[in-house]
């Protein structure tokens, strides 16, 4: 299980999270397998009937009649999931959770049922967000748990009103990164973890793809096994440029590999059993903006995790990852 990430897609009533959903399922996932958990407070789930038919979704569910957060316990839950991978094998589960729902106690269930947690993606109505932070804790609790906050419906408000918006989103979270959108229409390879094979795949490439965000990406391999305290402490202290990284490295001393992700400041380190020629290389990808800037101190410092030989030590790694953080 832990090699199939987990979405969660939050935002409160009305902020347009099934129309960003919508658009992702049918223009994004560039043919990748999709598995959707839909939640909805009632009894009739009108959302659901949004989604299904799109050729990306290889499972639906709909979960209603109370909030997946705090209406089904964690035995259920499991079992969900359990048999969601085992029946559809999907490349994602993107759990689009209810407007009123917080995204942490559902984050903890993901991570509980032994799932990488990519990203919680969060959208914003940006023309009633001051009305909602103002009449409710649950919008600020979506908000402050994003990796991506994606400010939605740009046409009803002016400049000035999105520029006061956009500020707020910034005291409230500062490691998310923003994107806008006018009904749901974003490029989706950033946001999901899908987009990550993508960008490998481009890497080393001359291409124009997310040329207007700025966003390029290359691609780390080594023969030789990390030292694992040294790997985590560069992970701490990337530059805030970078919004992912995701690969499987080898550790000294690990039987099994470690698949990390990095999203926005936030990483993930969980285990997978893995034999033959996929055993035998640390592959991993970096996604950010200012690469030419950033690349070269980012490889010297992943070369200083690389066990050399038997006499390198974790506080000879751990110089190079230190001087990624005191760049400025």
């Amino acid at each position: 299980m832990p090699g199939v990430a987990v979405d969660l897609l939050t935002g409160f009533l009305g902020s347009g999270k099934t129309t960003l959903l919508r658009h992702v399922l049918d223009h994004g996932l560039r043919g990748k397998p999709v598995a959707v958990i839909m939640n909805e407070i009632g009894e009739i789930g009108i959302d659901g009937r949004v989604v299904t038919g799109l050729s990306a979704v290889e499972k639906m569910v709909e979960l209603t009649s109370g909030c997946i957060c705090c209406s089904i316990d964690d035995y259920r839950f499991d079992l969900a999931i359990q048999e969601i991978i085992a029946t559809a094998r999907p490349h994602l589960i993107i759990i689009e959770s209810t407007g009123v729902a917080d995204p942490e106690p559902l984050a903890y269930r993901v991570k509980n049922a032994g799932l990488g947690l990519d990203a919680v993606i969060t959208v914003v109505d940006a023309a009633n967000i001051e009305r909602q932070l103002s009449e409710t804790k649950i919008a600020g609790a979506q908000i402050a748990a994003a990796d991506f906050l994606v400010v939605n419906k740009l046409d009803l408000v002016e400049p000035d009103a999105l520029a006061s918006a956009e500020a707020r989103l910034a005291r409230l979270n500062r490691r998310a990164e923003r994107f806008r959108t006018i009904r749901g229409a974003l490029d989706s390879d950033l946001l999901f973890a899908t987009g990550v094979a993508t960008f490998r795949e481009l890497a080393g490439r001359t291409t124009d793809h997310l040329e207007v965000e700025g966003i390029a990406s290359f691609v780390y391999r080594s023969a030789r096994p990390l030292a694992q305290d040294a790997f985590e402490r560069l992970l701490l202290r990337l530059p805030r440029d970078i919004l992912r990284a995701k690969g499987i490295v080898r550790f000294v001393d690990r039987d099994w590999h470690c698949l990390f992700n990095f999203t926005c400041g936030r990483h993930e380190l969980s285990w997978l059993k893995l034999d033959g020629d996929a055993a035998t290389e640390n592959q991993a990808v970096f996604i950010g903006r200012g690469l030419d800037r950033h690349r070269r101190r980012i490889e010297a410092a992943l070369a200083a995790c690389e066990r050399k030989d038997s006499d390198h030590t974790d506080a000879e790694a751990a110089e190079v990852p230190k001087r990624i953080g005191e760049r400025g």
